[in-house]
């Protein structure tokens, strides 16, 4: 029911489809599918050597196992979708050149054309409107590599060697399998997974929240909501301090910013905006700049700050 290339990149879309489709009694029924799922986590924690199953079914129903498991942990779903994309990348790498455009439109639904170099090394082009929607869903250009200033455009085409293809295609799957677990996390949480679960958290490292002093300026901030460049303070400084400072919950952190924007009057694209960037903070690990940071790199933003917010951060300062 699955093709081979469906086996090996469990987190293309046909491949998720299939997983949903089984009951989770029957998927997680197998003692080797819970060695394997264990044994995928530890290893991405760096705490054992992960050896693939001979059946492609127990490594196809683990790593949807695993993801289920790391979806309970903001620090193993990260290293979690790290490793797991790394190891599809070293297979994606000994694909020929039409797997490789067969992998690519089957996971991220970018239609690829090979060419051949005049050094015999396999080139790939994409229709540019193809790869900026891919690079913009998986928010790919915060890396400059991935540009398309960067890349050579030649007649509406974005063309690329194989080694960056083969970059492109693992940085595209960490980001699809991060997505991927964290919108398992509303998901019951299957109790044939619990003992595995517990086992693993206890190697997670503990995530201590961020208390720089630097950051209290946003608490202020929160008491004074304001009408105008909302926009901007939702997704440069209100996401990235609830969910990576305060280290709070997303649904908290969307609510709280809601009621900030509220006050002035919150429309439904206002809403949708804040559950974006609460996630892509999360995603990203973004953090706010600090109220001197902020004063110094976005003097556009800090001129939005009330002048109860600056005047209280400027009274903080020691006197000289």
């Amino acid at each position: 029911m699955l093709s081979d290339l469906e086996l090996r990149y469990p987190f293309a879309p046909k491949s998720r489809r299939f997983f949903e489709a089984i009951p989770v009694e029957e998927g997680l029924a197998s003692r080797d599918v819970l060695s394997q799922t264990e044994s995928r986590l530890l290893n991405a924690l760096g705490r054992a050597r992960y050896v693939t199953h001979m059946s492609e079914l127990i490594e196809f129903s683990s790593f949807f196992a695993a993801a289920l498991v790391a979806s309970q942990d903001a620090v193993l779903a990260s290293r979690f979708s790290k490793n797991e994309a790394e190891r599809a990348r070293q297979l994606f790498m000994r694909e020929e050149p039409s797997g490789k455009a067969a992998a690519m439109s089957e996971c991220f639904g970018l239609i690829t054309m090979t060419a051949t170099a005049t050094e015999d090394r396999p080139r790939y082009g994409f229709p540019f409107e193809d790869y900026l929607s891919l690079a913009s869903k998986y928010e790919l250009t915060k890396a400059q590599t991935w540009k398309l200033a960067r890349q050579a455009l030649e007649k509406g085409t974005v063309h690329m060697n194989d080694n960056l293809v083969n970059d492109l295609f693992g940085d595209c799957a960490q980001a699809a399998i991060l997505d991927g677990v964290r919108n398992l996390r509303k998901a019951p949480f299957p109790k044939q997974l619990q003992q595995v679960k517990s086992k693993v958290l206890q190697y997670v490292p503990a995530q201590r929240a961020r208390t720089g002093r630097g950051y209290t300026y946003v608490e202020e901030l929160f008491k004074h909501p304001v009408s105008d460049g909302r926009h901007r303070l939702i997704w440069l400084i209100l996401a990235p301090y609830l969910v990576n400072v305060k280290k709070v919950e997303d649904e908290e952190a969307i609510e709280k910013i809601r009621a900030f924007v509220s006050v002035a009057g919150e429309t439904g694209g206002l809403k949708r905006f804040a559950e974006y960037n609460v996630r892509r903070a999360r995603r990203n690990g973004l953090l706010p700049p600090t109220f001197s940071n902020l004063k110094a790199e976005h003097p556009d933003i800090y001129a939005l700050l009330p002048k109860e917010v600056v005047v209280w951060e400027e009274t903080r300062k020691p006197k000289p």
